[in-house]
């Protein structure tokens, strides 16, 4: 006999899923398109899936294969994880504000400085001519020069009909023009920037003839339900289902963008003519339907040339043929959107010596000037962002941002994203804790806890600080940094600092040589610069003038849409710049290794 459907309730959307006896909780959570916290993807490793359940008779939980396990408080209130809990009865699901994917704080671009506007879409009047060499007429767009344009049949007919008077919106690229779409009478016509990052999504709309910015979008990427790593997605897509999967989710966050930024800027989506994507070169694979396994071999050939499709081959809500472009890769780790940075940064275009340091799940870092450059990247992890860590989060409400320890008694002050009590630490107030902490002595040379320091208690997995007490946290319980919270960031920042002194050391340049120091993303952003060089992260560059881009990669999206100029620039650019790959370099261990204690404290009681 066929079992009995049930139904979960996902509180607090109250969205109501139908399932059968034996799915995951977090398949069911997904199905009723709630984003909620799984770094994993599901693997039962970083514990960050928790849920409430009631009754807890309607679920069966698998042994929990990861590190990150519950306590005995938590599960006397009926929390469990949902990658390891499966439905057996009709149940009651709620998220726990811990658990929910709020929006993302996003950094849009600044605009970028006046200049001669040279998008590669355009419009031309239309004047339809007596052909002698043919029966019917021919089609002319007045002023235009280059190679003959591609014209769909429809568009043709409806031109020769009625094509006098008429504008033809055009796309044109090195090789080839193509007539999007015909206009009866001027109207303005625009491109949409996308920032495709790991994490979260952002989108600009601009005015194509005055590069104005009319409209932003911001969402999760959807995807992030399977795996915020990179390789996890990888190993996810190796499948075609997977692929698909993967590209939906893709497609769902840019569609989501692409309506929100619309409504902001009180525009039809159809008159969208051109969509340039930043992203990493996972994130680029998975979006053009790319197989993206190749991309876990050290010695994955990659193509450094734009990557292109239309917009319905993505699904995407903008007329179907509306060419999508993405920057193009470096390597398998440093992707179009680091080509964005450097455009941002002006990388490749300035005499000066610069270095550009772009800290995510995946760390990527850039050396040069135009003469010159060599980039590399580095697995430190999403420790910078707020994953892996027992307390972390994103940079979003309720994030702490700041911290700040007075060294001889331990009292702790800190600074939350948008006030309130915190739900967790982001990457720069983890950053400025460690530092602080070391500072005040409750961490030692090696990064671990000091027992009896103030703050520091025994927690179940070993010594913990406790950074915020759960009477004073938005989640009901402390707020702390673990020693296994604290090996990890020591692993991260040990990470960075290594590749960063294996770039410098191969090209023999001297930390007094760097003219330009350019911060990329919320690390950029957000983070404490004596911090970072307090914690050991970065070196010092005591000649180089500190430039905060935000989201470069979003605003060399922008550029792109906006000059020709900019786009065979991001081409040359990605194709001339030499990439160092850590995994095989024996340096890079030597390095890292050095790299794992944190630096000499000159008066460790300021």
């Amino acid at each position: 006999m066929t079992p009995a459907p049930l139904r979960l309730l996902i509180r607090p959307s109250d969205r109501m899923v139908d399932a059968e006896p034996g799915d995951r909780l977090l398949d069911l959570v997904r199905k009723g398109g709630v984003e909620i916290e799984s770094i994993c993807g599901g693997a039962g490793e970083c514990g960050k899936c928790r849920v409430i359940v009631s009754p807890l008779s309607a679920i069966e939980e698998a042994p929990l294969a990861g590190r990150h396990g519950l306590s005995a408080a938590e599960r006397a209130q009926g929390y469990v994880l949902a990658c390891r809990s499966r439905l057996v009865g009709d149940a009651e699901l709620t998220i726990p504000v811990e658990s929910r994917i709020l929006a993302p704080k996003i950094l849009l671009p600044d605009l970028v400085e006046e200049g001669m506007i040279d998008p590669a879409v355009r419009s031309y009047p239309v004047t339809v001519e007596a052909d002698p060499f043919s029966i019917g007429a021919s089609v002319r767009l007045a002023g235009y020069r280059g190679v003959r344009p591609r014209i769909e049949p429809h568009l043709i007919s409806l031109l020769r009909d009625e094509g006098n008077g008429c504008l033809a919106v055009v796309h044109e690229e090195e090789d080839t023009t193509r007539v999007l779409w015909i206009d009866r009478e001027p109207r303005p016509y625009f491109g949409l920037a996308i920032d495709l990052g790991t994490t979260t999504v952002a989108g600009v709309i601009i005015d194509l003839g005055s590069g104005r910015v009319v409209g932003t979008g911001a969402a999760l990427n959807r995807q992030i339900t399977w795996g915020e790593e990179l390789l996890t997605r990888c190993a996810f897509g190796r499948t075609a289902a997977g692929r698909q999967t993967l590209r939906a989710a893709a497609a769902d966050s840019i569609s989501y963008v692409i309506r929100a930024a619309a409504d902001e800027a009180g525009i039809s989506p159809d008159r969208i003519a051109e969509v340039v994507i930043a992203g990493n070169t996972v994130m680029t694979w998975l979006a053009a339907g790319r197989d993206p396994s190749p991309l876990e071999l050290v010695d994955a050939p990659i193509d450094r040339g734009v990557i292109g499709f239309d917009a319905g081959e993505l699904g995407l809500p903008l007329r179907p043929t509306t060419p999508v472009r993405c920057l193009p890769a470096i390597s398998r780790f440093v992707g179009g959107d680091v080509v964005g940075d450097m455009l941002t940064a002006g990388t490749c275009s300035s005499d000066e010596l610069s270095l550009l340091v772009d800290l995510g799940t995946n760390g990527e870092i850039v050396l040069g000037c135009r003469e010159w450059r060599a980039c590399t990247s580095c697995a430190s992890g999403p420790a910078f962002e707020g994953g892996g860590i027992s307390s972390g989060m994103r940079a979003m409400a309720g994030a702490i941002e700041r911290v700040r320890i007075e060294p001889l008694s331990g009292a702790v002050e800190y600074d939350v994203i948008g006030g309130g009590r915190p739900r967790g630490c982001c990457g720069s107030g983890l950053i400025d804790a460690a530092c602080a902490m070391y500072r005040a002595r409750i961490l030692d040379f090696s990064g671990r806890l000091v027992e009896g320091a103030p703050g520091v208690r025994a927690g179940e997995d070993g010594l913990e600080f406790v950074l915020v007490p759960a009477e004073k946290s938005a989640i009901g319980r402390a707020i702390t940094i673990s020693e296994r919270d604290m090996s990890y960031l020591m692993d991260s920042k040990a990470a960075v600092f290594g590749a960063v002194t294996v770039l410098l050391d191969r090209y023999r340049v001297r930390p007094d040589q760097v003219r330009h120091l350019y911060l990329a993303g919320a690390f950029g952003a957000f983070a404490d610069l004596a911090s970072v060089h307090g914690f050991g992260i970065l070196p010092e560059f005591p000649n180089a003038a500190v430039h905060a881009i935000g989201n470069g990669s979003l605003s060399g999206a922008y550029t792109v849409l906006l000059s020709r100029s900019r786009r065979r620039e991001a081409t040359a650019c990605a194709a001339s710049t030499v990439y160092i790959d850590l995994l095989v370099d024996p340096a890079f261990i030597d390095a890292y290794m050095a790299a794992l204690h944190l630096p000499d404290r000159s008066n460790p009681m300021e």
